[in-house]
């Protein structure tokens, strides 16, 4: 699974999705469109983070780029005003499906770019967005 955190601003959140990422065995964090302090400070220790455990970290310009160069079977976009709520029995997650969590909510273009989800309870923050996708998954 490639896991995108997209257009965050906080440095913190970031640090969080990417060590919950690492966490759960991801190979590939992509970081697209990151800024403020996310950009100038989050990104030197995600990579830190990442060459520690041995995994691999992509920084993007935007979420087109992301998906153009990892090239995934399928775009699942988590955010909470997404009309469907995401189903592991109807919605089948691969390693080669790309799961992006927004830092900010998405604007029209990118919305086209993938299947848009909630994740229940609203209201989670993207690393708990990311690791109830990954207990779902676990426990299916």
């Amino acid at each position: 699974m490639i896991v995108v955190a997209h257009n965050f601003a906080s440095q913190a959140r970031l640090e969080d999705m990417a060590r919950n990422a690492f966490a759960y065995g991801i190979d590939l964090f992509v970081i697209s469109k990151a800024s403020g302090m996310a950009m100038q400070s989050g990104i030197p220790v995600v990579n830190r983070l990442a060459f520690e455990n041995g995994k691999n970290v992509l920084i993007t310009k935007d979420l087109k780029e992301a998906i153009e160069l990892t090239k995934p079977s399928k775009v699942i976009l988590v955010y909470d005003l997404a009309e469907e709520e995401l189903d592991l029995n109807k919605e089948n997650i691969d390693e080669k499906t790309m799961l992006v969590f927004f830092g900010n909510y998405p604007v029209k273009n990118e919305l086209n770019l993938g299947i848009p989800y909630f994740i229940s309870p609203k209201g989670l923050s993207e690393p708990g967005q990311f690791v109830a996708i990954m207990e779902r998954i676990k426990n299916k």
